[in-house]
């Protein structure tokens, strides 16, 4: 079998076609997959609003507000006698990433990707509950940036 990396957008937003770095995301998502040892997978990368957002987090996480993106990792332990290659959805909400990119005074293109690689690490099984955790999450978004060009988003650049 030969490896290969598939990564679907779904845009459900219109705002989101004005972007013009769906490129660069791809790249960022397939350094991810790589980086996690996912040479034969399948993404789908969501792109929605607030609304959707709100409903989704409510639904799955019982918090009533939007979020910048939500992770949903295919459960393993489901006994599908013909494995999946798709490993789970990204979920990313334009307004969350709008206002942040606003707020913290950086590019909303370099903000979604950070965002996106943060979601992709998620569905590779990441998380940053535990601080030792998040430092090495933390570290594996900083390396991925850097490989496709975006300045480190934990430093502050005056």
């Amino acid at each position: 079998m030969i490896d290969e990396i598939n990564i679907n957008f779904d845009v459900v937003n219109g705002d989101w076609g004005k972007l013009k770095a769906y490129g660069l995301a791809y790249e960022a998502v397939k350094i991810t997959l790589e980086k996690c040892n996912k040479f034969n997978a399948e993404i789908t990368i969501r792109l929605t609003d607030d609304t959707e957002m709100r409903n989704l987090n409510m639904k799955w996480r019982n918090q009533y507000n939007s979020t910048n993106v939500l992770a949903f990792p295919i459960n393993s332990n489901i006994n599908i006698p013909q494995k999946s290659k798709h490993i789970g959805d990204v979920i990313v909400s334009y307004s969350d990433i709008k206002s942040e990119a606003i707020e913290r005074n950086i590019s909303f293109e370099d903000h979604m990707i950070h965002i996106i690689i943060h979601g992709v690490l998620h569905l590779c099984g990441y998380d940053h509950i535990e601080k030792k955790d998040e430092i090495i999450m933390i570290k594996n978004e900083q390396l991925i940036l850097d490989k496709v060009g975006i300045k480190d988003p934990y430093v502050s650049y005056i």
